[in-house]
């Protein structure tokens, strides 16, 4: 997974902020439940061994509900540190973020918040092609910890790019860090698993953005009457993968670091505003295929989905031209 590294704060505060929602309605989801199981112990007669399966389960709901409160709260705790932190950070100069990535807390902080989102997310990201490589528990142990570390790979550089004191050589030197640990762990990969299984790797994580944007989608849609069903997900994962790789770019972000590091002529403004063009062509090419196996109410969903996605792509790429900006 070599997208490039745009913005390592915004991704932490919108995670943080995403993470939070989505825990809030976890909250929100237990917590109807565990009513419901409390209504069958006060409503429904049943058999002593029915009302102690109730009585266990309202338990077990009320313990999870606790566990995940407490730890939403340590979130939005953290979320509204880096917010505080970022507001503190603005000043008078073009790039108003130079002195957070100084910050060795702020560091441990951003840095924290993508282990805790690494796990899950690859388990959910990777079963599919752990299963279809037939890995071992314990390989798909294994296998886990190298793609998290490869993800990884690079993130204190990454932070110390975003240093509004760095010149583009020094952001350079930081890029080819990066690169060689990413590789490092590239190659790691590619023993463990052999020739053929690497190249079936390769192929899956071709795919690995369309899966992240299809997921994220059917998670909005879950528990409602517009679920996505099983075959539906693949569809739009296919469809989506193939339509992004064939698309005619011409400021195309996938992939790309540039070599002498001037990542401030990289996210001109031109060039941002011609992505977006592009971007929602594609978009629209998404949208239009997906008629053929979304229903409409999905594909109301979709569109709106789609549309949020790239808006907030942008979003991240505009606050990237403030602090990459010449001093």
């Amino acid at each position: 997974m070599k997208n490039i590294v745009i913005v390592l704060l915004l991704a932490a505060t919108l995670g943080l902020a995403a993470f939070s929602w989505h825990q809030k309605n976890q909250l929100t989801q237990l917590q109807t439940r565990l009513a419901a199981a409390q209504n069958q112990l006060q409503e429904k007669p049943a058999a002593n061994e029915q009302i102690a399966r109730a009585e266990r389960k309202a338990k077990l709901l009320q313990d999870v509900l606790v566990d995940t409160s407490k730890f939403a709260t340590e979130k939005s705790k953290q979320a509204e540190q880096l917010q505080q932190s970022l507001a503190a950070a603005k000043t008078n100069d073009s790039n108003p973020f130079a002195g957070i990535f100084k910050d060795p807390k702020m560091k441990e902080m951003i840095k924290s918040s993508q282990k805790a989102f690494m796990g899950p997310m690859i388990d959910k990201q990777y079963a599919a092609l752990f299963q279809q490589l037939n890995l071992t528990p314990e390989q798909s142990a294994t296998m886990k910890d190298l793609l998290q570390k490869k993800m990884l790979a690079g993130a204190d550089a990454g932070m110390s790019m975003m240093d509004g004191s760095l010149d583009a050589a020094q952001r350079a030197d930081l890029a080819k860090q990066m690169k060689s640990e990413t590789d490092d762990y590239d190659a790691q990969i590619k023993q463990f698993l052999g020739d053929e299984n690497y190249q079936a790797f390769q192929a899956y994580e071709k795919t690995t953005p369309d899966r992240m944007t299809v997921s994220q989608f059917n998670d909005q849609l879950s528990g409602g009457a517009t679920a996505l069903t099983a075959d539906q997900q693949q569809q739009l994962v296919q469809m989506m993968s193939e339509e992004r790789n064939g698309f005619a770019w011409t400021t195309d972000y996938n992939n790309k670091n540039p070599a002498n590091g001037d990542f401030a002529s990289m996210f001109s403004e031109d060039k941002i505003n011609q992505f977006a063009k592009e971007k929602e062509r594609l978009d629209q090419q998404v949208f239009d295929h997906a008629r053929q196996f979304l229903s409409a109410d999905q594909l109301t969903a979709f569109q709106a989905f789609l549309k949020s996605q790239r808006e907030l792509q942008i979003a991240g790429m505009q606050m990237a031209a403030k602090m990459f900006a010449p001093k």
